[in-house]
């Protein structure tokens, strides 16, 4: 069993899961799509989950080290949140399957217990930004008046949808960030 061959398999199972569903993919459409026969495909993976638990664990995975890395090169609350917003539009552009897997199979992963691995690093990631707010409101940069979930939310919800705007293609990572940024922390902070 060669890494590569699993790394391919992975490859054509996201586009596959991308594309049509977890839920509406099977291990045969798998295995034709990366040129092995279903059965032989039990050699690499043990089950069709088991090929979307790996994708998740390494996309979470990137995800808090991109986070990580953000929080440790700022120096101030607005450095962190102008950090997280680019580390997470960076996400969605190198990543856009897993991406798409965890943000439109969310009823198919939580029914076969695929969301419990990701519970924790979200949470993880959820503190970050809240301690970054949270001090932010603090230290008198961000504005009081808006608690820290809803801004957080608001954020969150806003960047990972931003994948399905037609427009944003449009313009470089850096200028997309830049607007995002200027969105939501031109009207958060004091």
């Amino acid at each position: 069993m060669t890494q590569d061959r699993r790394t391919e398999i992975l490859e054509h199972a996201a586009d596959l899961f991308a594309e049509r569903g977890v839920g509406a993919t099977t291990v045969r459409e798998i295995g034709e799509r990366a040129g092995v026969l279903s059965g032989s495909l039990y050699h690499y993976f043990g089950s069709k989950d088991a090929i979307v638990a790996e994708l998740l664990e390494a996309y979470m995975s990137d995800i808090q080290q991109r986070f990580a890395a953000a929080v440790a090169a700022a120096t101030t609350p607005r450095e962190t949140i102008d950090g997280l917003i680019a580390e997470t539009l960076a996400v969605i552009d190198d990543h856009p399957r897993p991406t798409a897997i965890y943000q439109q199979d969310r009823r198919y992963l939580r029914e076969h217990g695929l969301l419990e691995q990701v519970d924790a690093p979200s949470r993880e990631m959820r503190s970050l930004w809240l301690d970054a707010i949270e001090a932010g409101v603090a230290d008198g940069t961000f504005r009081d008046d808006v608690p820290a979930e809803t801004f957080y939310r608001t954020v969150r919800d806003a960047l990972w949808a931003s994948r399905h705007w037609p427009n944003r293609g449009a313009y470089s990572r850096a200028e997309f960030t830049a607007q995002m940024s200027q969105i939501f922390l031109g009207g958060y902070l004091r």
